[in-house]
């Protein structure tokens, strides 16, 4: 098998494994924070939210630093280096009895947070430029299937097996992320090299080793903007939900089941759809399917603002999903195509923290409009936020680097 195959399975387990691990905590952490001594539920909701925003932003922070390392050191070493402490964060969590120190773990787990950006890195790296498309678009699936089951995971463990007990199969699947790193990656044309050794110099400014600067700034805006519209319904999805059922005069006692059928769908349409977009966008072009995927997602949004049930609005994100599926890797493809493999590591560094910066701004506008404006706004408001994303594209189009003009 060609090492550029091997390494993308081996990419996709441990990102799905890491993935997975991070994802199991999402549907009891207010439980948790609950039975530490919390009932007030107001004070609970607001430290459920601050336990995970700390990690995001956390994470945003640290992206590039890792990316940097991981130029420096070699990709294999960041991936070993991140799951460890991811495993060793999340091995403490059964032992913790203070919300403090909870949040403390929770900011040192968005600290340790590189293995993705960094086997990104790695799979732009040796992958041929004719099949960058597919596979990035490939190893985007790992992390969302693990995004997806992880709180399906977590949901059943949380009632067989009890919470404190659940962190131990978080810590074990994390610790599996390492191992597959350990012994499985080779990065390149550079297995029998020292991993200390992977390059000579410190790298100089991002910047100054990119072919089309202000292109790569859109590509990293872009990368922020579509996570924001992604995450901008998380805050009030139940509420939304719940509001449905009342409006066509349904009563249900699943408003969580569906509310989670919701957000899930988006996530689902990537897992389906992405590995075939990639494929075509290596055949067809990239910006031409960058360009249609933001135009089929600004528009989908609107709709999203008038459905008269859940079913409706499940249906509408799950093609959202399918134009998601048409931008990330679409963005990280071309990031690839605009960089040297040199910087490969700070440049997936950096979008990862525009991701984490999108994840944070998300849920603050959903919750910022629905409070003032109300429901229906935040869709109207998001398609407003990804059109004017995708005129942003267009006005950049005319910046390409010469390397993107055949394939545009």
């Amino acid at each position: 098998m060609e090492l550029w195959k091997r390494n993308l399975i081996v990419c996709w387990l441990g990102s799905f494994t890491t993935s997975c691990g991070i994802n199991i905590v999402v549907p009891f952490m207010p439980f948790y924070i609950e039975q530490m001594g919390v009932k007030d539920l107001g004070t609970v909701s607001l430290l459920s939210g601050a336990a995970f925003s700390i990690t995001f932003v956390a994470a945003a922070l640290m992206s590039p630093l890792w990316g940097r390392l991981a130029d420096i050191h070699g990709r294999k070493t960041v991936m070993m280096c991140t799951s460890m402490g991811l495993a060793l964060s999340n091995f403490a969590y059964p032992f913790v009895h203070s919300i403090w120190l909870l949040l403390l773990f929770r900011l040192l787990q968005g600290l340790v947070s590189g293995y993705n950006p960094s086997a990104n890195a790695l799979i732009a790296r040796v992958t041929p430029d004719k099949k960058a498309g597919w596979a990035l678009a490939t190893l985007s699936t790992g992390m969302m299937a693990g995004t997806l089951l992880g709180p399906v995971i977590g949901g059943y463990l949380d009632t067989t097996i009890h919470i404190r007990n659940t962190f131990f199969v978080t810590t074990v699947s994390l610790f599996v992320s390492f191992l597959i790193a350990a012994l499985f990656i080779k990065e390149g044309d550079l297995p029998d090299r020292p991993l200390t050794v992977v390059t000579h110099s410190k790298p100089g400014p991002l910047l100054a080793a990119i072919d089309g600067r202000f292109f790569f700034i859109m590509l990293m805006v872009t990368t922020c903007l579509i996570n924001t519209a992604n995450q901008s319904i998380e805050p009030i999805v139940s509420l939304f939900v719940r509001q449905l059922f009342e409006q066509s005069h349904t009563v249900s006692g699943q408003i969580s089941l569906f509310s989670g059928i919701v957000i899930s769908a988006t996530g689902v349409g990537i897992l389906l759809t992405a590995s075939l977009i990639g494929r075509l966008a290596d055949r067809t072009g990239y910006m031409r399917i960058l360009l249609f995927s933001l135009l089929f997602s600004g528009i989908l949004f609107i709709p999203m603002a008038f459905v008269q049930n859940a079913w409706q609005l499940m249906g509408l994100r799950f093609l959202f999903g399918v134009s998601q599926a048409g931008i990330m890797p679409i963005v990280s493809t071309l990031l690839k195509k605009t960089s040297r493999s040199d910087i490969f590591g700070r440049v997936f560094g950096y979008n990862q923290a525009m991701t984490y910066l999108g994840l944070v701004l998300g849920p603050l506008l959903g919750s910022f409009v629905s409070a003032h404006l109300g429901f229906s706004h935040i869709f109207l408001i998001t398609a407003g936020i990804l059109l004017g994303n995708l005129f942003l594209v267009l006005f950049c189009k005319r910046k390409m680097p010469v390397s993107l003009q055949s394939n545009h």
